[in-house]
């Protein structure tokens, strides 16, 4: 049979549907002895002549002996088809594409398959989760009830100088004109004396919570131990910043017994420090300790910032609990929530939910998450989540050539980026704020602009000789950047507005003197498909830009470029996307053609199925896919809520969420509603077969 397979690919697909009908049919009658394959009866004479048993096609193999792999192995694969087969990927270039109802019918039976085999597998196991920079800054100001932030947070791209996050308006809306800035460059300096410790790493997607990047290094315990003591001995640490100063560090009164005054302060404390009651024997160690430096005569709020700085180091505080031992369920749900969508620890209401059991209860879960929405901590969500997903850090490190883009550093020490970031960052708002369809931030109808970026998109101003008229006309561009003023405006030039056509976004996947096409369509594929590219290999060669004809254009250097086989693979699929975006220059404005008078072509296929002209039609592509954008924006936000990569199992948990969502247009707060509900976040470290708790 591989003779024939070989010599003809008819008969190798009719023998191919043979072999795994004949599979399927043993399952049927007996699937415990025989597990189903992995490839579905609709693909088998697609795939198996190059995906079988005998050196297959980047080393999937997908013949019989698939469906013996372990079942963690299966799962992935299934993963991966589903992925291949939706996206276009396969079959490869040169090869038929699927029809649609194949490629339908195909998807479907392995959502089947994933189902069987997804949920069999144990979840990962979950390691603790430390407190993050800004997680334990929130946690923090929390727990002190503090008027202010403990050290700069850079990593907060926006600030709100309104308080528009919690409308009153019904339905919510968003005021026509807010106040923001991006303090990032200079960010607000917090308590005196208090420094804090290194920005955490990014994982994979960007995100700054996953578990397995918060390490504890004993040079990293040190610091929070001097970083702990330095903020109660903070002189800004004082009655009028922190709101528990007097029910906690206040001494009490003339004749009261000390010793159970402390106790009784530490109980109510710890139980929120430690996201929990805590036993009697961590209870007597923090009083005993209390109780001892009141003895070495420290007056009592003194006594007790020292307490309070002890707690503050101890691992009970930096991790916060996930997977929980029998009994503890509530409590580790109550942590898992209060950090996703806060960024902090459980409040006392919180709290008591998780203690009596209630959280667990799907109504009682649902009134919570809506009271947590409508807080004004979910601007913490909204400071953290967009800003990561979208990558727009890197905005800020987007350095054009100054001969290329004068205006772009007319302020000293504030890039234009500091204006254009906000605008992705606003629309986001906007979406989440109005529960607008989720597709509003690829395609919206309005969006925020400030004058500045209006200028910007209007293209460069006209070439000054006069001196004078220069500085003015500069003096006029540094009070628009400095401007905090931006107004709902119409989205009435579907070129601009979005989050794919922006000048943050096109300005940082450029280099400082052409656009990096591989970056951008690397940025569409993991920001927008979740579906990040393999590392190119070590050996793949540079593109010799210098020695580049320069009456070429890019897309022409990278045709030359895509002839090396190491390379044609993955500039395939991310070229096109790239080249998409190519008539936004380097800061983002729009161009028709290059400095070499050649017209840009930013024509090219989005999955294989929808052709494109140009940014304006590929953005409607993105449009036609808004389920698959869904999906992937889903999985983005599962990932934040989880703080772990992804799992088979949470594709399912995807799928549903998604399903559920689909008649509302996938709004982002009703996906938060999905994923606290789903499994895969209130289930975690639950093996299969285990029942609910």
């Amino acid at each position: 049979m591989k003779r024939i397979v070989a010599s003809s690919p008819a008969i190798a697909a009719l023998c191919s549907a043979i072999a795994v009908m004949t599979i399927l049919a043993g399952a049927r009658i007996c699937r415990a002895a025989e597990p189903l394959p992995v490839l579905p009866l609709s693909l088998a004479g697609r795939c198996l002549a190059c995906h079988g048993d005998e050196d297959p096609h980047g080393s999937v193999s997908l013949d019989v002996s698939s469906a013996r792999l372990p079942i963690a192995e299966q799962a992935r694969l299934v993963v991966r088809l589903i992925d291949a087969i939706d996206s276009g990927a396969m079959p490869p270039d040169g090869e038929p594409p699927l029809d649609a109802e194949t490629r339908a019918e195909a998807i479907g039976e392995l959502r089947i398959r994933l189902h069987d085999v997804g949920t069999a597998v144990a979840a990962p196991p979950q390691p603790l989760q430390r407190l993050n920079r800004f997680h334990y800054n929130n946690s923090v100001r929390d727990l002190f009830h503090l008027d202010r932030d403990l050290f700069p947070l850079p990593e907060k791209l926006m600030t709100r100088h309104d308080a528009y996050l919690q409308s009153a308006a019904s339905p919510p809306r968003i005021p026509d004109l807010v106040h923001v800035s991006c303090d990032a460059l200079d960010p607000a300096a917090g308590l005196e004396g208090v420094r804090p410790y290194p920005k955490d790493l990014r994982a994979e997607h960007g995100f700054d919570n996953q578990a397995d990047e918060l390490t504890l290094s004993p040079l990293l315990l040190d610091a929070f131990l001097r970083l702990a003591h330095s903020i109660v001995e903070s002189p800004d640490f004082n009655p009028a910043t922190v709101g528990i100063w007097g029910e906690f560090f206040a001494a009490p009164a003339d004749g009261v017994d000390g010793k159970a005054e402390v106790r009784r302060r530490l109980q109510r404390f710890l139980r929120v420090a430690f996201r929990g009651q805590v036993d009697g024997d961590c209870l007597d160690r923090y009083t005993a300790f209390a109780v001892t430096k009141l003895g070495q005569g420290l007056p009592f709020p003194e006594a007790m910032k020292k307490t309070a700085a002890a707690a503050l180091s101890s691992p009970l505080f930096l991790y916060r609990t996930t997977v929980a031992a029998h009994g503890e369920e509530p409590l580790s749900l109550a942590s898992r929530l209060s950090a996703f969508l806060w960024g902090s620890c459980p409040d006392r209401e919180l709290l008591d939910l998780a203690e009596r059991g209630a959280i667990l209860h799907p109504d009682v879960l649902d009134r919570t998450v809506a009271r947590m929405l409508a807080d004004p901590r979910i601007e913490r969500f909204l400071d953290m989540f967009p800003a990561q997903w979208m990558q727009l850090e890197n905005a800020l490190a987007a350095t054009p050539d100054p001969t290329l883009a004068r205006d772009f550093h007319v302020l000293t020490g504030r890039p234009a980026s500091v204006q254009m970031i906000l605008e992705p960052l606003l629309l986001f708002d906007a979406v989440f704020v109005e529960e607008r369809p989720l597709v509003e931030l690829v395609a919206p109808k309005s969006h925020y602009q400030s004058e500045f970026l209006q200028a910007w998109y209007r293209g460069p101003a006209s070439p000054i000789a006069d001196d004078a008229a220069r500085l003015a006309r500069d003096e006029t561009l540094r009070r628009h950047l400095l401007s905090r003023d931006f107004r709902r405006v119409p989205c009435d030039d579907a070129r601009f507005g979005g989050i794919v056509t922006n000048a943050a976004v096109a300005s940082m996947t450029s280099g400082p003197k052409r656009t990096h096409p591989v970056a951008r369509g690397v940025w569409i594929t993991e920001v927008i498909f979740n579906d990040p590219p393999r590392p190119p290999p070590a050996d793949v060669p540079p593109l010799e830009e210098a020695a580049a004809d320069p009456n070429i254009t890019i897309r022409e250097q990278f045709a030359a470029h895509r002839e090396n086989p190491s390379c044609a693979g993955c500039h395939t699929r991310l070229d096109p996307l790239g080249f998409a975006l190519e008539n936004y220059d380097i800061t983002g404005r729009w161009r028709d053609h290059y400095d070499n008078g050649r017209a840009i072509d930013a024509g090219g296929t989005l999955f294989r199925m929808h052709d494109f002209a140009g940014a304006v039609p590929f953005k409607a592509a993105i449009v036609a896919e808004q389920r698959r954008f869904a999906r992937a924006f889903t999985a983005h936000l599962l990932r934040y809520a989880l703080g772990r990569e992804l799992v088979p199992a949470d594709t399912l948990a995807v799928e549903e969420i998604v399903a559920r969502c689909a008649d509302r247009g996938f709004p982002v707060k009703a996906l938060i509603r999905g994923i606290v509900h789903s499994d895969s976040f209130r289930e975690v470290g639950r093996h299969p077969g285990e029942e609910p708790r």
